[in-house]
């Protein structure tokens, strides 16, 4: 299998595994006065189950009666009195909840008491969107950089940034014992790295979503100069070259669907020597999830 095979297989697997996680459930006991204090008839209980959650399967695997009497309202009347009949000490259910977006859910109720009114709220916790963000990387050291990054709550990036000089010349250890460099002028830095890592979803609201970004790759740093005294018939020398692994992390911030704004730092270790760098990002975001809704609801 070649390099580029196999690169493409690791980018697959990273595209279908950000897009498998299922959120849980979320299923609150209302303290709400108001709705728990009702009276029931002929020792039958309630159970009211209060959702918008779409696509949203109760099952409790026995007989009990049960309405829907709105699209987000679910009552099971559950009979107590029938329960101890059937042998039973007291009453108690389980209910198995289940969405498409969401992973089952399983609520237990150890005992329900004769006209007992239950009222449970079910919500889907805000889901971070599936998005591909593209941002230009600004930084002291570098002439250019670009990061791609994808995914929903957990996804992946992937970054390039070179600069405008390739290390070229001498190295200025090899200069400074013989000859005069003092009126050298610096052109540039020598730039380049490669990286990627995971991108971790850490809040997410209607008007921003912030994710971590953590990884590493390959990088060289080093500055590029010119000696107008032409050492050894070459005008170029570099220093504080180093090459070798690089770390990278960052702060995204994704604002209004469509603005991707970050600020991160890099580490290039090599040779012995360790070289720091600051950088932010400014880009645009596709919103997928966004997107396909209104061409649903264009069809």
């Amino acid at each position: 299998m070649t390099l580029s095979n196999k690169i493409f297989l690791i980018g697959l697997f990273l595209v279908l595994a950000t897009n498998v996680s299922a959120q849980n459930l979320k299923v609150t006991l209302s303290p709400d006065e108001r709705k728990v204090n009702r009276n029931a008839k002929n020792g039958v209980s309630t159970i009211v189950f209060d959702s918008k959650v779409k696509g949203l399967v109760i099952d409790n695997g026995t007989d009990d009666q049960w309405m829907k009497p709105s699209d987000n309202m679910y009552v099971y009347l559950i009979d107590t009195q029938r329960d101890l009949t059937r042998g039973y000490e007291q009453s108690r259910r389980i209910f198995i909840l289940n969405s498409p977006k969401s992973s089952e859910y399983i609520l237990e109720i150890d005992e329900i008491t004769p006209k007992q009114f239950l009222y449970y709220t079910i919500v889907l916790p805000e889901q971070y969107p599936n998005s591909l963000s593209c941002e230009y990387i600004f930084s002291k050291t570098t002439m250019h950089g670009i990061r791609v990054s994808y995914g929903k709550r957990f996804g992946f990036f992937l970054s390039y940034k070179w600069g405008e000089y390739k290390k070229q010349g001498c190295d200025i250890s090899t200069v400074t014992q013989d000859y005069d460099i003092t009126r050298a002028n610096k052109l540039g830095y020598i730039r380049t790295a490669i990286t990627g890592g995971l991108r971790l979803g850490v809040m997410h609201k209607d008007l921003a979503s912030l994710y971590v970004l953590i990884g590493g790759g390959y990088g060289e740093y080093g500055r590029q100069w010119e000696n107008p005294l032409k050492i050894n018939n070459n005008t170029l020398f570099y220093s504080d070259y180093i090459k070798g692994f690089e770390g990278e992390i960052a702060c995204q911030c994704i604002l209004y669907d469509w603005l991707s704004v970050s600020l991160g730092t890099s580490m290039v270790v090599g040779n012995g020597n360790i070289s720091v760098d600051y950088q932010v990002g400014v880009g645009l975001n596709l919103n997928f999830d966004k997107i396909l809704k209104k061409k649903m609801n264009l069809q």
